[in-house]
């Protein structure tokens, strides 16, 4: 099958467009020609048919004698001063469209004389071909209301139907989309690629990554009028969105203003998630900050970048904390419209998730026990490197120790929640009387989790080479108080046996002294 319209338009041979034989001057004709009209393999769409005009088929492709179709709109209004043109007259100014006229050039001129509102035959499928099908010219299109979720509708199809099979072969191209993370070793200074999870301390920014690729097949684009955008962005409470200027849409490297998208941002407050939609209604009529047009091209890709903040309703664990995202894009090339209404198809939800994990502290006591308003108090530092540069930062408020007992067992725990991976010391900042300050605590979190996968896991957590537990993501720190004071001493055994002679001495010369003294009295 040839075609007429660039890739999803087709008609059986360039010659049916051509004056003399649409009109009906072939010599060749077949005047009881029968057809079928069939879907190519693979396709599972379902296609309504009309006949716009019948004729005689002639052998070289061409359409003659031609009478109005079961769907001919007689009332077309296409001749000089508004008058109604024949089927014939129809024929003859469609034979004279140029063939490089744009896709929607020429259904502009072919609509005129198809009503599209009496079905030929039965509807159209793989699997059910229509047959016997009289010489004609016959529009075929995505039968309404089928054509939904991840998928786009077909460019009319119109054919000359002659005494052979005519296969309808849809190409239809829609976009692709994605969502990303990244993810940041505050210790190693290292940042990841954009991947699919990620772990963060509480109040840290997580950057984030929509990317809508436009149709990469050039005819399937160009076949839009206007071609629609729609992000929509679903995350969980624990991250909080930024404001409206904390987010950025580029086209490639062009950073597109704000005064080209509309954004719509729906926090919570509450346990609930929040949204944003970002929309743009027409990617072919966009402006850059210059107010100069920007060239969208097929394949070309949009990308919305973002920071979102990790919050104190972040859930701690294998759960984590789920971004989800869709993108709704212009799915009918037979729209005319503006782009603002544009019907569209939807892609399924993309998902990332940001990890964050526990620390919980184990306090005993050599002997005795402290008492209850005289308990430790610890604080938390991290490692954070930049280039050369390496320094201990507080991470969260100082935690005073908690007593519990069950009646038979008294335990004293501190617990830091929301932490990730890196290098950690823990600082006995409050000791309690009577007892020595515990020496600080170096340890190092390393934890592992999916990086590409639908719904990725957390998969491994440790503290220096001791595992934690993924699913509640705690990591255990035992510390432990000794009773009495540290004295400060200083040289060694040698020393001290050396002050002990020395005492010795001063007490023999004393005792010698004081038996002299008694003899020379006596």
């Amino acid at each position: 099958m040839n075609k007429v319209l660039k890739g999803l338009v087709a008609v059986a041979a360039t010659a049916a467009m051509a004056v003399a034989g649409f009109a009906g001057a072939s010599t060749a004709m077949a005047d009881t020609a029968t057809g079928s009209i069939k879907v190519a393999e693979g396709d599972s769409h379902t296609y309504t048919v009309y006949q716009v005009f019948t004729g005689t088929y002639g052998s070289d492709g061409s359409l003659g004698d031609v009478k109005p179709g079961t769907d001919f709109n007689a009332d077309n209004g296409a001749g000089d001063n508004g008058t109604n043109l024949t089927a014939a007259k129809a024929a003859e100014a469609l034979a004279k469209i140029e063939s490089t006229e744009s896709d929607q050039t020429k259904l502009a001129e072919i609509l005129k004389f198809a009503n599209l509102t009496t079905q030929y035959g039965s509807d159209l499928t793989a699997s059910a071909p229509l047959t016997n099908v009289p010489a004609g010219y016959y529009l075929a299109k995505d039968k309404d209301n089928t054509v939904t979720g991840n998928d786009a509708q077909t460019l009319y199809i119109v054919n000359v139907v002659g005494n052979s099979a005519v296969t309808i072969t849809r190409k239809v191209d829609k976009p692709t989309f994605q969502k990303k993370v990244k993810d940041t070793n505050d210790s190693t200074g290292s940042t990841t690629n954009w991947q699919d999870s990620a772990d963060y301390d509480v109040n840290d920014e997580v950057p984030f990554q929509l990317t809508a690729t436009l149709p990469a097949n050039e005819d399937d684009f160009a076949a839009y009028k206007t071609y629609k955008l729609v992000f929509t962005d679903n995350q969980s409470a624990g991250l909080t969105y930024p404001a409206a200027d904390g987010f950025i849409v580029k086209y490639g490297d062009t950073v597109v203003p704000s005064t080209q998208y509309t954004l719509t941002l729906n926090p919570t407050t509450t346990a609930a998630d929040s949204t944003f939609t970002l929309t743009i209604n027409d990617v072919k009529s966009l402006k850059d900050v210059n107010g100069d047009a920007i060239t969208v091209a097929a394949g070309g890709k949009f990308t919305v970048e973002y920071e979102s903040t990790l919050n104190d309703k972040a859930v701690i664990g294998s759960t984590g904390n789920p971004n989800e995202a869709k993108l709704q894009y212009s799915n009918n090339p037979n729209y005319t419209g503006e782009g603002a209404n544009s019907p569209t198809g939807e892609t399924p939800k993309d998902k990332v998730i940001v990890f964050t994990y526990q620390l919980n502290v184990n306090k005993t006591f050599d002997q005795g026990t402290p008492a209850d308003n005289d308990l430790p108090k610890f604080t938390l530092y991290k490692s954070y490197k930049s280039g050369e540069q390496e320094e201990w930062r507080k991470v969260g408020e100082e935690i005073t120790v908690t007593k519990t007992s069950n009646g038979t067992e008294t335990k004293y725990t501190a617990s830091f929640p929301r932490i990730d991976d890196g290098n950690y010391k823990l600082v006995e900042s409050h000791t309690p009387a009577g007892y020595n300050t515990a020496a600080d605590t170096l340890f190092t979190v390393t934890a592992e989790h999916d990086i590409e996968a639908v719904n990725p896991l957390l998969t491994s957590l440790k503290i220096d080479q001791t595992d934690g537990n993924t699913t509640n993501g705690t990591v255990q720190a035992n510390v432990v108080n000794k009773k009495g004071s540290n004295l400060p001493s200083t040289g060694g055994m040698g020393t001290v046996m050396l002050y002990v002679a020395g005492i010795a001495v001063f007490v023999l010369a004393g005792a010698t002294l004081v038996m002299a003294l008694r003899r020379r009295n006596a």
